[in-house]
């Protein structure tokens, strides 16, 4: 099944794409919030490669429809790639929120969010880089799914414990609105990425 062909590896180089697109979206993210001075350009460059998703969803969407064989089950390639083409719409959406609030300074629970974004999807840009490996026991697929979810359930901890100090401490109700609402969205986005290493880790076990 992994003897692959040209049409088959076509879709593991758009999943690479996907997930280069991820990567550099959380990590302009991550910039940005060390300077917010900046934000409407950040902005700009992070809808750029939401867009660029979108267009890849709609390529892979059409590549499986006249795929006679795919590597991997049909439903698993479309869902993947929608996922981290969710990523990066949650991605977006955190980085206009700065914009919208008029958020010229972010918080530091903020940027360690988003610090975990990045990590996350570093680890999902190896997944993809080693996902045609699934027949070897040479690659780190586990290893890159431990770490999501390690990740996750650090960012779980920390968005309550965050939230939970926002509605203690904060006095003006304008400003607990905004950063739970920040807050949330990067704690989703963490969710959606273990979504993915979940996804791979079914993808792995039924092509063991």
């Amino acid at each position: 099944m992994f003897n692959l062909k040209p049409k088959e590896d076509k879709f593991y180089t758009m999943f690479l794409d996907a997930a280069q697109n991820v990567n550099e979206a959380a990590v302009t993210l991550r910039k940005s919030l060390d300077s917010l001075s900046n934000k409407q350009e950040d902005v700009a460059k992070i809808e750029e490669l939401e867009h660029k998703g979108d267009r890849l969803v709609s390529v892979v969407t059409k590549e499986l429809n006249e795929a006679f064989i795919t590597p991997i089950d049909r439903e698993d390639i479309y869902v993947l790639i929608k996922q981290m083409d969710d990523i990066l719409d949650l991605i977006n959406s955190t980085a206009h929120r700065f914009v919208m609030f008029n958020i010229d300074e972010s918080t530091e629970e903020a940027k360690l969010l988003a610090d975990m974004v990045v990590e996350c999807a570093v680890n999902i840009l190896e997944l993809m880089s080693e996902l045609h490996l699934l027949s070897s026991k040479s690659n780190h697929i586990k290893e890159r799914i431990i770490n999501i979810n390690k990740i996750e359930n650090d960012a779980d901890a920390l968005f309550r414990k965050t939230v939970g100090e926002l509605f203690r401490n904060e006095t003006n109700p304008l400003e607990v609105i905004k950063w739970k609402e920040i807050y949330q969205i990067l704690e989703n986005t963490i969710d959606k990425c273990e979504k993915i290493a979940n996804l791979i880790e079914g993808v792995v076990i039924k092509n063991a």
